[in-house]
């Protein structure tokens, strides 16, 4: 049985895979990593390259890694890191460069009070699915706000683009169509990765994994099954 890691996305943590961990666990040995500054490890503060290091400690021969939103950045520099090891490289709405509306987004938060950003980024990172909701807003409030601006920095000074034929793992990038921030970018990553097939999915929003964790779950096996 190999080796699947999953790496959550900026301001979440390891918890957020809770749709994933029993199914997924039946075809792979599951790993789900925290995240400097998040989760278990969010007194360490965040910092990129740490974060690499992080998941670079559970890589083995043939590993499978999926990222998703921030973590399928960090996924990406493992698998620069790592040339030839990785099994497979999954990436759920990936982004190689910062984005034009990143700034925007880091002033919004860095003047937003912390009490109002945590409910505002628990709602997004409940898939927008109350039964997730106080996981969500519980995992932020261990993030904190220094946490995920230091992650959204580290994001604004990295682009990836000229890096991403560089990457040798047969690679899968998947974004929902209501993702519609996320498909571009989802769609340079594709087509820079020489081995990568994009995959739009009907229907479902940036958190996917949590809005259709069956139809997610299946992917996954699917593709990660094939190599």
């Amino acid at each position: 049985m190999r080796e699947l890691i999953l790496i959550h996305g900026f301001g979440s943590s390891s918890r957020a895979w809770a749709p994933q961990r029993e199914a997924l666990s039946q075809r792979f040995r599951v790993t789900a990593v925290d995240l400097p500054g998040h989760g278990a490890r969010a007194a360490d503060g965040f910092d990129l390259d740490a974060a690499v290091s992080a998941v670079r400690e559970h890589v083995t021969d043939g590993a499978h890694v999926l990222g998703i939103s921030g973590g399928a950045t960090v996924a990406m520099l493992v698998a620069l890191a790592e040339p030839g090891r990785l099994g497979s490289l999954l990436l759920s709405a990936p982004v190689a460069a910062p984005p034009a509306s990143l700034a925007v987004q880091r002033t919004v938060m860095r003047l937003t009070p912390e009490p109002l950003l945590r409910n505002m980024m628990a709602k997004l990172y409940s898939g927008n699915r109350q039964r997730y909701r106080e996981t969500a807003k519980r995992d932020f409030a261990r993030c904190g706000k220094a946490n995920l601006l230091a992650a959204l920095a580290a994001i604004a000074e990295l682009d990836l683009r000229d890096r991403l034929s560089d990457i040798d793992a047969p690679t899968l990038v998947v974004c929902g169509t209501r993702d519609r921030e996320n498909l571009a970018p989802s769609t340079v990553v594709a087509n820079g990765i020489p081995s990568a097939t994009l995959h739009e999915i009907p229907g479902v929003g940036h958190l996917w994994n949590l809005e259709e964790p069956e139809l997610f779950n299946r992917t996954v096996v699917d593709f990660a099954a094939g190599h």
